[in-house]
């Protein structure tokens, strides 16, 4: 039975009943120093909580609840179980390239950026441990920070345009298009406008509505398809990164249950002391020990020609 059947009912609960509020209620926002004004004991309790929550949410979008590998290695694509498993797939790559919540323990940052910091600064490195990681990371916020042309057919306002817009723009849209309801979406309908507006074509506010759901049958059942595939090995790649990376601090820290006891037991480094960051690096040594869900993949090349 794949460890992971019960991991989407989690999915679903911590999206929508968990819901972070995003009023701060009067209360006093925290000021998050710089990384190089951090004493190493916060330097590392802050790079254990990235790892740990970055590992987490990759296993929430790669695992056999949602999703399939399928194929020869150099040529394997991506099976999503559904429709909805597909859209859910999307609402949390959203997640996961949204910034945190700035209250929080490491401030208002994407898992990218985290992870980006963690390469530059590698706590853990052993023999250049982090250069897969590295790898993986840079390589996907290159790809998604790139603008690409793509041609849609917009019937209602008969157009056809060559829309000019960055990936990681259109990605946030089609996830944030597959989670709220279009009132709730008006930030998306601000974003088509622009984007409309750069292929000079200027639309009202009750015309982009009307746009949106154009721009959706062209993204949902078409170009996110085609995507889904190399997107998802990138993110296994970054997965693999962070195994990779801390595999050699795993060894070090993990030790084998004695005789009477239930569980097995890691040495904690002295400098991560606060509960939740020790909850994380324990959280983390057992991800490790498991190891990641899917093996390393490689998509066909004509996964990644387009869009």
């Amino acid at each position: 039975m794949p460890r992971s059947k019960y991991r989407i009912a989690s999915i679903y609960r911590r999206l929508f009943c968990n819901q972070t509020l995003s009023k701060n209620n009067g209360e006093q926002m925290p000021s998050w120093p710089s990384t190089n004004e951090m004493p190493m004991s916060e330097l590392m309790e802050r790079e254990i909580i990235i790892l740990r929550n970055s590992y987490d949410h990759l296993n929430d979008l790669l695992n056999h609840s949602l999703l399939e590998v399928q194929g020869p290695f150099g040529r394997q694509h991506v099976i999503f179980h559904s429709h909805v498993h597909r859209k859910l797939f999307f609402i949390l790559l959203v997640d996961f390239l949204s910034k945190t919540d700035k209250r929080g323990p490491v401030g208002n940052i994407s898992f990218l950026e985290g992870l980006k910091d963690i390469t530059e600064k590698p706590l853990f490195s052993t023999d250049r441990s982090e250069s897969p990681l590295c790898e993986s990371v840079l390589g996907f916020i290159q790809w998604l920070r790139q603008t690409v042309e793509i041609e849609i057919w917009l019937p209602s306002i008969g157009e056809n345009i060559a829309l000019k817009v960055q990936r990681l723009t259109y990605l946030k849209m089609c996830g944030d298009i597959s989670k709220h309801n279009y009132l709730r979406s008006i930030g998306v309908v601000s974003n088509l406008q622009e984007a409309l507006l750069v292929a000079g074509i200027s639309v009202t506010q009750s015309q982009a509505l009307l746009v949106l759901r154009d721009f959706q049958d062209r993204f949902d059942e078409d170009i996110l398809i085609y995507l889904a595939s190399h997107i998802c090995e990138m993110l296994n790649k970054i997965c693999w990164g962070i195994y990779k990376y801390i595999l050699p601090e795993f060894n070090r820290s993990y030790q084998p249950k004695p005789v009477g006891f239930l569980g097995n037991a890691y040495q904690v480094p002295p400098s991560i002391s606060s509960e939740y960051a020790i909850d994380c690096y324990w959280s983390l040594m057992n991800d490790i020990r498991r190891g990641p869900i899917f093996e390393e993949f490689e998509t066909s090349s004509g996964f990644k020609e387009y869009y």
